[in-house]
């Protein structure tokens, strides 16, 4: 690729994407974009910027989370000719408003929902995603930069007590990207994974570093447990990694307790001091990757030594080498009198080269102090840095670090300066001194605090204070321990005796918060309990507890992350804020509502609203006045949705079999040939047959798409053909989720109907049969209305209290609002369909089956009224496809549903006559099995469907399973159904004994129960 004379960033990925084109840069939460896409992406943000004065000088800050929009955003702020600033969304308000009058920025790139934070300031908040009159074209502006322009500013921790804006110039950005990876050796096939802060500048070195070496860089959706780091490694095919010491430290006990083969092959590890010992682990663990120890600093470019770690270099204990310079990066290690020291011997560190950066912003002398001329050096006078290291030359050439000349420490690889800390602690009206410095525990360096409080009336609350500094201070920095002293101790000169402090790890825990002393109360409350007790380590914690005063970290916060998403199905854009609650009330009591309200889905950072469901059936899209104008008895093309799922492949069988059609199949895959393999595989899976012979023929067309996309992922043109020759369109396609809250579920179910509505109304009002959930109809139970029938209009959704059943609801009351404009219409209501009636074959992923598996494994069935409504799936398929084939729809609802459903005791009685040995229990003694299982096996089937049982519905009168209990769920009818089969020959079958027999087989016989 010619990169010849492009010696900038964004220049030489201008001329990589040119040479790599439709290969894909970006990947991130099942999202691609390729390499022409994302130089087409970032030339239009860099239009629009211009076009907001934006150039040579500028400042740009983007607040944006870990995603394709932030890399877009980097690469049009380059090219843009500006200094990229990244900002993450966790910075609290007071820093974001002094760093927009520090750097004069006058643009903020962010999402609509952190827009808010903007108001007020001096800036113009842009949205990434959004379209502007800039946007004609996809050509990047002539933004000529000179070697001395500012590329990026990032923000460190200051010894004066506020944070330090450096300076990189485009030239240090540029010989970075130029060298260092001589040293790693990133190719074009490799799969790099950026997993560095964005705040922290080795985020940058993960991006363009990847993507200027032709490469494709994986984003994580969410900061992954390092348990959860192998299994990730492993189906994203990670080929190169780079991670902080402790994190990589965890990462290696638990890849040695479980030890799997992994495709990394380089591994990079620095932003702290790596021990010699777990270089030895990594090489033993993983004999295949390469490993080196990287050493720089912010204010000299990312990186400046590296060393390529073999047993043969690593001493018997302390820290590993970290080896020797970039090529034109040159290392001083001198004496308090600026001499040279000779190998062996230790001195201050100072580097210098093209890597150097500019200064600090604002800050001349600081600036002074740090970035100094050494007259007389070897290599001629010249600027260099000044780092603070200690360390010096081993016998073989390397360089070694072995710790400060000053208090900065180092926290996951962030530069942390004490003041900082000191300073935001000391402007508590209550505090009087404060002293902060770190300690170890569980091999991670943690921040501890010390105050004084004489002024306050007793004790000081810790998680008074913890909530305090997280309001001021990036999470990095809130301290993990705070200690209350009578007095602080002070050496002869009357300075703070920083060695005289008490070890935090030798002082008791923290006395519980008042009224904290009782057994946790809640579900949820005894579910996070037994996720503490886990991750901490503990025998018992109670409500009022401390997870930090407990010996909580950042590494185990994030492992209790996972088990929190695993365990209680919260959202992964939940995270980050629950996170941040755990800084502000770190209590089990305070943790355990925070979980309840993401759970919810309602942590979202910009406070939005509550969805109003009503206003979400609006159409929204045009619908023809006028006829039907399709061939919907006798199809020549079908559109059909969700064919790789459960019901939508038999859906695709019979429509093969009982029409002539083309199935135009929407498939949400890399393209054609992933859309038929995951096709064929759910095919095989329950049919026992890949349809090849039809994919063969052309009557399966396969169309790459996604209902969550605009225009359902197709071009404009695609679009259109369907809209044209399509003659009905078959609806059974969404996300399946029952923990997730509607936010989550609306752009696939709600929006993408809109889009099957905008399809099918552009021309010829398409006929459109839907299929829902009896559970649309769960609030007229809480609401104390006993009979619905299918002529009943939707009604209480506010009593839904289940993501899915709300998107489902919306839905269908959107298509039946259409239904009314005149596009025909039907809906099909399903309450459990079940396997198929021959062979017994079912998706193991529904609720149903887990049930049956959780009965099973606990030997524990409910005594409740708890319904068994069955409807095999051929049944279910045959039944809707007769119904579609007879009549033009006109909004009618069908309640496809079984009239011989039975109770839960029923299975009971067939799986003992299986051999298990069953034995009924109270509703509640059950469900607290389901709270234990939740916890103790996060992997088993029931596990993802425990919130159901653990939460409870709006009202709060009750949990969201109990409303589905035939005591509360309202009686139906299914009389629409009964007509439109009558003479049919399709018939449901009873739940009886037969069918739960059949399916207790096939469960059986695949290795499931």
């Amino acid at each position: 690729m010619d990169i010849i004379g492009k010696p900038y960033a964004h220049e030489r990925f201008a001329a990589v994407a040119a040479a790599r084109g439709e290969t894909t840069a970006v990947e991130h939460d099942g999202h691609r974009i390729s390499y022409a896409e994302l130089d087409a992406h970032a030339s239009r943000l860099a239009n629009r910027l211009r076009a907001r004065g934006v150039g040579r000088g500028s400042v740009v800050l983007v607040h944006l989370e870990r995603s394709i929009d932030l890399v877009v955003s980097l690469l049009a702020t380059l090219k843009a000719g500006a200094a990229y600033l990244p900002v993450e969304p966790g910075v609290p308000d007071d820093r974001i408003a002094a760093y927009v009058k520090e750097t004069g920025c006058a643009v903020a790139v962010t999402r609509p929902e952190h827009a808010g934070r903007f108001t007020g300031l001096p800036v113009t908040a842009l949205d990434p995603r959004a379209a502007g009159s800039e946007d004609s074209t996809g050509t990047g502006p002539a933004a000529a930069v000179e070697p001395a322009d500012t590329a990026y500013v990032i923000y460190t921790s200051g010894s004066t007590g506020s944070p330090k804006a450096v300076r990189v110039a485009h030239a240090s950005l540029a010989y970075l990207c130029h060298s260092v990876n001589e040293r790693y050796g990133v190719e074009p096939g490799d799969r790099v994974l950026q997993f560095a802060a964005l705040s922290f500048d080795t985020s940058l070195e993960q991006i363009l570093n990847t993507l200027l070496n032709g490469a494709t860089l994986v984003l994580p959706e969410y900061a992954w447990a390092p348990s959860e780091l192998p299994g990730r490694l492993r189906s994203l095919g990670i080929t190169v990694m780079d991670l902080t010491p402790p994190y990589w430290r965890a990462f290696l006990a638990e890849l040695a307790a479980a030890p799997v083969d992994l495709p990394v092959r380089l591994t990079i590890v620095g932003g702290s001091a790596v021990h010699a010992e777990d270089c030895r682990t990594a090489l033993r663990l993983m004999p295949r990757s390469r490993l080196v120890n990287a050493y720089g600093l912010t204010e000299t470019t990312i990186t400046s030594c590296t060393m390529e770690i073999t047993p043969e270099v690593l001493p018997a204990q302390g820290p590993a080498p970290v080896g020797r310079p970039l090529p034109g990066t040159v290392v001083h290690v001198l004496d308090e009198r600026l001499t040279p020291v000779p190998p062996g011997r230790h001195g201050e560190i100072y580097l210098g080269g093209p890597g150097v950066a500019q200064g600090y912003l604002g800050d001349e002398a600081q600036s002074r102090k740090r970035f100094v001329t050494l007259p007389g050096a070897a290599d001629g006078p010249g600027t260099v840095y000044r780092t603070g290291d200690l360390g010096g030359w081993t016998a073989d050439g390397n360089l070694e670090i072995v710790g400060r000349s000053d208090r900065q420490i180092k926290i996951r690889g962030f530069r942390i300066e004490p003041a900082e800390i000191e300073a935001t602690l000391s402007a508590h009206d209550l505090v009087d001194d404060a002293a902060v410095t770190s300690f170890t525990h569980r091999g991670e360096d943690q921040l501890v605090a010390y105050f004084t409080a004489r002024r306050a009336p007793g004790a000081l609350d810790p998680a008074e204070l913890r909530a305090f500094t997280a309001r001021h201070l990036p999470a990095y920095m809130v301290p993990a321990r705070f200690v209350q002293l009578d007095a602080m101790p002070t050496t002869a000169h009357g300075k703070t005796d920083l060695a005289a402090l008490p070890d935090p790890s030798e002082l008791p825990a923290a006395p519980p918060a008042a009224g904290g002393g009782a057994s946790p109360a809640s579900l949820v409350e005894r579910a996070v309990a037994g996720l503490w007790c886990q991750v901490l380590g503990v025998e018992s914690v109670e409500p009022g507890d401390n997870f930090f005063d407990l010996g909580g970290n950042s590494i185990l916060a994030a492992e209790l992350m996972a088990k929190v998403r695993a365990s209680l199905g919260v959202l992964i854009t939940q995270v980050r804020p629950l996170i941040r609650l755990l800084l502000d009330d770190a209590t089990l009591r305070g943790f355990a509502s925070a979980v309840e309200s993401a759970r919810a889905g309602t942590l979202s950072a910009d406070g939005a609203a509550p969805a109003d469901l009503r206003a979400d059936t609006a159409v929204g899209v045009p619908i023809q006045d006028g006829p039907t104008e399709t061939a919907w008895a006798d199809p020549a093309h079908v559109l059909l949705t969700g064919a790789t799922g459960f019901l939508g492949v038999y859906l695709l069988r019979d429509l093969l079999r009982s029409t002539s059609a083309t199935v135009h199949c929407l498939v949400r895959a890399r393209d054609a040939r992933h859309a038929v393999e995951r096709l064929q595989g759910t095919a095989r899976r329950y049919l026992a047959e890949d349809l090849a012979e039809y994919v063969a023929s052309g009557r399966i067309s396969v169309v790459p798409g996604d209902l969550d996309r605009p225009l359902l992922g197709l071009t404009e043109a695609e679009f259109d053909h369907f809209a044209r020759t399509v003659d009905v369109i078959h609806h059974p396609g969404g996300l399946v989720n029952f923990i997730y809250p509607y936010s989550h579920m609306r752009p696939t179910n709600v929006e993408g109907t809109r889009e099957i509505i905008r399809l099918a109304g552009r021309y010829r009002n398409i006929p459109v049969h839907y299929v829902s959930t009896m559970a649309v109809v769960s609030g007229f139970g809480t609401a104390g209305v006993r009979h619905v029938t299918e002529e009943t209009p939707l009604d209480h959704p506010d009593r839904l209290s289940v993501g899915y059943v709300e998107s489902k609801w919306v839905a269908e009351g959107m298509l039946l609002n259409a239904a009314r404009q005149g596009l025909p219409v039907a809906v099909y209501r399903a309450a459990d369909i079940s396997g198929d009636r021959v062979t017994g074959a079912w998706n193991t992923a529904t609720e149903m089956c887990a049930m049956k598996k959780f009965i099973v494994d606990t030997g524990t069935s409910p005594i409740a009224e708890l319904p068994l409504d069955y409807t095999p799936v051929d049944c279910y398929s045959a039944a809707l496809l007769h119904i579609a084939a007879g009549r033009l729809p006109a909004g009618e609802v069908y309640h496809l549903t079984n009239p011989g459903k039975v109770n839960v005791s029923v299975l009971a009685d067939r799986l003992r006559a299986h051999g298990h040995t069953i034995r009924e229990v109270p509703w509640e003694e059950w469900v607290d099995g389901i709270v234990r299982m939740a916890v103790e096996r996060p992997d088993h089937p029931m596990t993802p469907f425990a919130p159901l049982f653990i939460d409870r519905c709006s009202t709060g009168e009750m949990s969201v399973a109990e409303m589905y209990l035939e005591t509360t769920f309202p009686v139906f009818t299914r009389d629409n159904v009964d007509d439109a089969l009558r003479g049919s020959g399709i018939a449901i079958p009873p739940v009886d004994a037969e069918l739960l027999d059949r399916y207790i087989r096939y469960l059986t016989s695949i290795d499931f129960l």
